[in-house]
């Protein structure tokens, strides 16, 4: 009995040291965590069904529902360029079971819906970039057969004028600002088609009823290699290692960029605790080498960056693409 009620004092008096070395913050972000997740984490995914982002995040869930104990289970919220859905997380309980996964169209459409301006989106949690991947400037083989490259685009633009037009996953959002900023710099007028997501625009401009877009090279790749779609410039800097002989919209004459990333935020507010634990299981999943795999046969590459990194990049490309949109007028209406 005596020997209990020494180790009992012991505890006692080691917590008291420690309550004192350690912020009571700091211990009820810890304690918050030791249990975390308690319950299945919904994973909202704000656009709709079948496209890259959900694809991809389930290369991960399955890992993460082994490692942590609870499954990571998507909610599809889409509407008015992925605010609906970011709306949704930035409003939920701060305790980790709520999560947002998406892409770099959040840094847009804030500049379009600004009741979530830049300001609220730097209040969510980053917890890690996944990936990053190429995108490129896409035909449709069937409306455009003769278009090959920029000066190909822009020939026909020149000669069929007010024809052309561009298809995007929402008014609004990343690929819309990207047909715009396109037609801007190549001097042409170039019509946006609005759809509610990327798989359904890509039925039409496989069909030819539309006849450009900008995107993932991740989403379109099946398409790509089965000649049902074409990519006649990768969008950015630096070359393809899927498509190394196709310029760059750089190297073409047009300084058009379109960063595709994906990654994944919690609520305002979430204990920096579970924001790292989570950021380390992600990491453990991304960086598994069948993952690995899948995602280089698509032409992505493999991130896993720290909370803090993801939150410079979210930083920087919100003043990019502001001046972007307000360089070009682009409106969301257009």
């Amino acid at each position: 009995m005596t020997r209990i009620r020494s180790v009992l004092q012991l505890a006692v008096a080691l917590a008291a040291v420690l309550s004192m070395v350690i912020p009571e913050e700091v211990l009820a972000q810890r304690t918050a965590a030791v249990g975390y997740p308690s319950k299945p984490v919904t994973v909202v995914y704000p656009f709709v069904a079948g496209g890259p982002g959900d694809n991809e995040f389930r290369l991960y869930s399955d890992k993460l529902m082994v490692s942590l104990g609870q499954p990571f289970v998507l909610d599809f919220r889409p509407g008015a360029a992925a605010s609906v859905g970011t709306g949704y997380v930035l409003k939920a309980a701060p305790d980790g079971h709520t999560l947002l996964v998406t892409n770099a169209g959040i840094t847009v459409f804030p500049n379009f819906y600004p009741v979530i301006n830049d300001t609220v989106i730097k209040t969510l949690e980053p917890i890690t970039e996944f990936s990053k991947s190429y995108s490129g400037v896409i035909m449709s083989p069937a409306a455009l057969p003769n278009v090959q490259s920029l000066q190909d685009l822009l020939a026909y633009g020149k000669a069929n004028p007010g024809v052309l037009n561009c298809n995007t996953s929402g008014a609004g959002g990343i690929t819309h600002t990207v047909c715009a900023a396109l037609a801007s710099a190549m001097n042409l007028k170039i019509t946006p088609v609005h759809y509610k997501g990327v798989s359904q625009g890509q039925i039409d401009l496989v069909a030819g009823r539309t006849q450009v877009s900008g995107g993932s090279l991740f989403a379109a790749m099946p398409l790509i290699k089965s000649g049902k779609l074409r990519v006649i410039a990768i969008l950015g800097p630096d070359r393809s290692p899927l498509m190394p002989d196709l310029k760059t919209s750089h190297e073409q004459g047009y300084n058009v960029d379109f960063p595709v990333w994906m990654g994944s935020f919690a609520p305002p507010g979430t204990p920096q605790a579970i924001v790292e634990k989570l950021n380390a299981e992600f990491a453990k999943a991304v960086r598994a080498p069948d993952v690995i795999r899948q995602l280089e046969a698509l032409g992505s590459v493999p991130v896993a960056s720290t909370p803090d990194a993801f939150r410079a990049k979210i930083v920087s490309e919100l003043a990019y693409w502001k001046k972007i949109i307000q360089d070009n007028g682009i409106k969301a209406e257009n």
